[in-house]
């Protein structure tokens, strides 16, 4: 592989980095917000709850745990790319020494 495909893969892979990043971010958040929502919904009346959850205000009671199942899998994603990073960062070494 020469010099210039490396360094394009190089960049794709950091694109990929930043989208994954961006999944993760967007999980915890999700994450979050279904946590908060679990504190209130005991002190909403459970008709409010259901009406709340027909129009998308609050979250259905299995979003915190398909959010956290979200957070492990975008994290793994990413540390996955990371190792990936290292390995062409080294052979992106190599080849500038070359």
């Amino acid at each position: 592989m020469d010099r210039l495909d490396l360094e394009l893969y190089a960049e794709r892979l950091a694109r990929l980095v930043t989208c994954a990043a961006d999944d993760l971010a967007d999980a915890r958040l999700r994450l979050a917000w279904a946590e908060l929502e679990d504190e209130l919904a005991p002190g909403l009346a459970a008709d409010d709850a259901v009406r709340l959850r027909g129009i998308g205000a609050l979250s259905h009671a299995e979003a915190g745990e398909v959010a956290r199942r979200a957070v492990d899998e975008r994290a793994a994603d990413l540390a996955a790319l990371h190792r990936l990073q290292a390995l062409v960062e080294g052979r992106r070494g190599r080849v500038r020494r070359g």
